[in-house]
């Protein structure tokens, strides 16, 4: 089968994921998922979802469509929307799976509603008191490095592979 219009035949064996995180000055706003979310229930991570299969043809839009629905903000009210990073991940029982790491800022520090958890603005420096999933945990950092070093966004996106042991742990994740 022939990919479409943007659209990407994936039966399952590829799946892709946005992250978000916005940032006010020098605090982020980060997600900790509802309790009765079955993936990473109670831990931190920041605003994003899957792309659908259609959406590969504008990952942008795909997270800015995630970002929507999960607190109602929209592009206009996000400055320096940029892909940052791309990491792939090769867990031992799951599809691939692409995590794609946005950035933006808001004007004000704001804090929507959010339908997948509650949203709490973060600086860095408390990150290590939080329950972050693995994944987000080693890209917030850089994130944050990424939007010091490059404010603008002109920078190629960095690309990453994340390492699993046997049983599933993220061991380690190796930057390009």
């Amino acid at each position: 089968m022939v990919a479409n219009r943007g659209s990407l035949p994936l039966g399952g064996s590829f799946e892709a994921f946005s992250l978000i995180l916005l940032a006010h000055h020098d605090r982020y706003l980060l997600l900790r998922r509802a309790d009765w979310k079955r993936f990473a229930p109670g831990r931190w991570t920041g605003i994003g979802g899957r792309v659908e299969p259609d959406e590969f043809g504008d990952l942008r839009a795909a997270a800015l469509r995630e970002m929507t629905e999960e607190t109602g903000l929209t592009a206009q009210d996000v400055s320096r929307f940029t892909l940052r990073r791309l990491l792939l991940h090769n867990r031992p029982t799951s599809p691939l799976t692409l995590l794609l790491y946005f950035t933006g800022e808001l004007a004000e520090p704001i804090v929507p509603q959010c339908t997948e958890g509650d949203l709490h603005w973060v600086r860095q420096v408390e990150f290590a008191d939080l329950d972050i999933i693995e994944s987000a945990a080693a890209a917030l950092p850089l994130l944050i490095d990424d939007l010091s070093r490059d404010p603008s966004g002109t920078e190629r996106p960095a690309v990453g592979a994340a390492h699993y042991d046997g049983e599933g742990t993220l061991a380690r994740v190796v930057w390009a």
